[in-house]
């Protein structure tokens, strides 16, 4: 290429590659087993370099070559036809035998593999705060040490019915650990590293499955010229269609070019979509930075930067509209990109920059041909046979067609008729739609499209995955279920709920049932909140949405069948049957009574004097006391006195009356007792006892 011409007569490692017909990874592997190592495809060869590769790729040409001249010279030499074709080995094109991909894939997935269990094993030694991403409420219990009962509780004030499978977004994960002053700390893209924890998880690594196409966005500042590069590429007019000619949408294109398929993510440049901007750069292999050579590096651009350097993706710039500015201009542009760390490759750094013009398509082969090596290098994988799981990039309402939006998919296959769910919002794949206006019945990984099939409008940036069709109903019945109790939750608020499901077995008996309830709910700081109330036996159902909502069954007149006996003994849920109803309601006040907390206050018990003190070996200071006021517990901690001064505390470590062992010591019995942490008695000392007991 042009650009490595003043540079001494060096070439580049993708240049001497396309020269020879080679892989740019062949040529790093080769001149690092010499000793030479190099970055990347962009690096420049050094002289040493250049002889031992010329010496290897040129020489074994011409051996070829003179193997072949002799061949035919034999064969003419013989005669023995009048035209001779050269066949066998010296037909073949020379080209060196490329070095296995699947292997180099597997030594990079064990290398990853061995730093993320150090890097694991690492930081479960360090006691640090809980990382905001989406869990499950059991892992949310198990990080935190907090009872799961009491999660669900919790939740269940606020209107959501969750059992400890339930997946926590990272929001409800955040507002969850501040309702318990939990400290939390907020990772940069968690929804990108969550996917990638599930791709983990999953077995499906970066480097595993086949090879699929790479997820290119274009970011830069308002009117850089963005859309209109892709509009070149693509052969289309977006730009002409956009209202005030700028982008306000995040775009998702795949592009057929000479140098193969790419899909590219067009993002808006006004201040206002810097959300946009960030959604598109967290879903993307790599990025090109459109900058204009007339404006250069402006607000927008350097926001942009501060994203990709966040995410860690390569970056290729592009300096747009060289047809209206005069070359000095490229110089300044490059300038103000080493004041923002990033240094052009002909300055000695490692950032490509790529003069184009969106308009005239000055320099747009250059700019794919760098995104083809990069392309190259990085071996981006994806597994296809696996339900499909990515990104909602976009999503909106179109007339006659609902909630509509557009999905990137990570790994795996999308097909109409799927099921899957988008955060809280789930539904069915009713047709799919491609960037290009066409419809299909799959889609592969990275290639972006059109999804209807929504219950709901569902949130821009939520992971989307495929799930079954029996999750798809289940998760859309708790959503149910959460709703309905979100309208009902709000006359009991202020009050600590008791959840109870109930069950009866006429329509008169239940309304009977659900009116003393209600009567019982009003009196006391305690409620009775019905999660569910039916006609009819109790049912394993019943006992399962028990079990969720941590609530107690009760029955009249009714029967519990077998499999509810039996998943109710196994998840420990409260269930009990009654024939007579104002047993049900004894039972029910009893029920608010027990289940009432009790409040705590520490309170003195008693009070001592010292009469004699006992230094027995081994065994510690034991002081013997009168009680004169009170009593004294052996579960009491004590303070002692000397005069108005206190001169120790402690807990007591043993309690005797007459040579035996007590639990307590009443007002005019002498004691003994050694106490924890205090032996420095004197006769005449004032031993106060101090016990948690409950508050009047």
């Amino acid at each position: 290429m042009k650009r490595s011409q003043d540079l001494d007569g060096y070439m580049r490692i993708h240049e001497f590659a396309k020269k020879h017909n080679v892989l740019s990874r062949s040529l790093l592997d080769e001149l690092k087993g010499k000793g030479i190592i190099l970055k990347s495809h962009m690096s420049v060869i050094p002289e040493e370099g250049l002889a031992f590769l010329n010496k290897k790729y040129v020489s074994s040409k011409k051996n070829i070559a003179s193997s072949k001249e002799q061949q035919v010279g034999q064969m003419e030499k013989n005669k023995n036809v009048s035209s001779v074709r050269v066949a066998g080995p010296a037909q073949k094109r020379s080209r060196p035998v490329r070095p296995s991909r699947g292997r180099y894939a597997f030594k990079l997935k064990a290398e990853s593999a061995r730093i993320a269990k150090a890097e694991k094993e690492k930081l479960s030694l360090i006691e640090a705060p809980l990382i905001v991403v989406a869990m499950s409420l059991g892992e949310f219990a198990e990080k935190t040490g907090l009872p799961v009962g009491e999660l669900i509780v919790t939740l269940l004030k606020q209107g959501k019915v969750c059992t400890i499978n339930y997946i926590l977004s990272a929001d409800k994960v955040s507002e969850l650990a501040a309702t318990h002053d939990i400290e939390t700390v907020v990772p940069v893209s968690h929804k990108k590293k969550a996917v990638a924890k599930e791709d983990e998880d999953r077995g499906l690594g970066k480097n595993t499955g086949d090879l699929r196409l790479p997820v290119v966005v274009v970011m830069g500042h308002v009117d850089h010229g963005k859309t209109s590069l892709l509009d070149f590429i693509r052969n289309s007019r977006v730009a002409s269609r956009e209202k005030g000619g700028i982008t306000q949408h995040l775009g998702a294109y795949k592009a057929e070019t000479s140098h193969g398929d790419l899909i590219f993510l067009d993002t808006p440049g006004h201040a206002a979509f810097s959300k946009i901007r960030q959604r598109g750069a967290s879903v993307a292999d790599k990025a090109i930075l459109v900058v204009a050579a007339d404006d250069g590096i402006m607000p927008q651009t350097i926001e942009s930067i501060k994203a990709i350097k966040e995410l860690k993706i390569p970056l290729i710039v592009a300096i747009n509209k060289v047809d209206k500015v005069d070359k000095t201009r490229l110089e300044i542009v490059k300038r103000q990109l080493t004041q923002h760390d990033l240094l052009p490759e002909e300055w000695g750094g490692d950032i490509v920059c790529v003069p184009i013009s969106a308009k005239t398509g000055e320099g747009i082969s250059d700019l794919l041909e760098m995104v083809a090596l990069q392309t190259e290098l990085m071996e981006l994988k994806a597994v296809k046979d696996t339900p499909a799981q990515g990104y909602v990039l976009e999503s909106k309402l179109e007339k006659g067609r609902g909630p509509v939006a557009t999905v990137l998919c990570r790994q795996g296959t999308l097909r109409v008729g799927d099921f899957f769910s988008a955060g809280s919002v789930k539904g069915k794949v009713t047709s799919l739609t491609n960037s290009e206006g066409g419809r299909c019945k799959e889609v592969g990984p990275s290639t972006p499209v059109s999804v209807t099939g929504f219950d709901e409008l569902p949130p821009v940036g939520e992971l989307f995955r495929v799930i079954s069709q029996e999750s798809y109903r289940r998760e859309r019945g708790e959503k149910q279920v959460r709703s309905s109790l979100s309208s009902r939750l709000a006359s009991v608020e202020g009050k600590e709920i008791v959840p109870l499901i109930v069950k009866a077995d006429t329509n008169s008996s239940l309304e009977a049932v659900l009116e003393g309830i209600e009567k019982l709910s009003k009196e006391g700081d305690r409620t009775f909140f019905v999660v569910h109330s039916g006609i009819g036996n109790i049912l394993e159902s019943d006992a399962i949405l028990a079990e969720t909502t941590s609530a107690a069954i009760v029955g009249f007149y009714v029967k519990a069948d077998n499999r509810a006996l039996s998943y109710a003994r196994k998840a420990r849920v409260n269930m009990q049957v009654f024939p007579i109803i104002y047993k049900l309601f004894e039972d029910l006040e009893g029920r608010l009574k027990k289940d009432k907390k009790q409040i705590m206050e520490r309170a003195k018990i008693g009070e001592a004097l010292v009469l004699k003190v006992f230094d027995i070996k081994k065994l510690g200071v034991i002081a013997g006391c009168q009680v004169r006021e009170g009593r004294f517990s052996a579960a009491g901690e004590v303070i002692i006195r000397r005069g108005r001064k206190e001169v120790g505390k402690g807990k007591i470590k043993s309690l005797q009356r007459d040579k035996k062992v007590v639990k307590e010591v009443h007002t005019g019995f002498e004691c003994a007792f050694l106490v924890e942490g205090f032996e420095d008695w004197r006769v005449d000392d004032t031993v106060e006892c101090y016990l948690e007991v409950p508050a009047s």
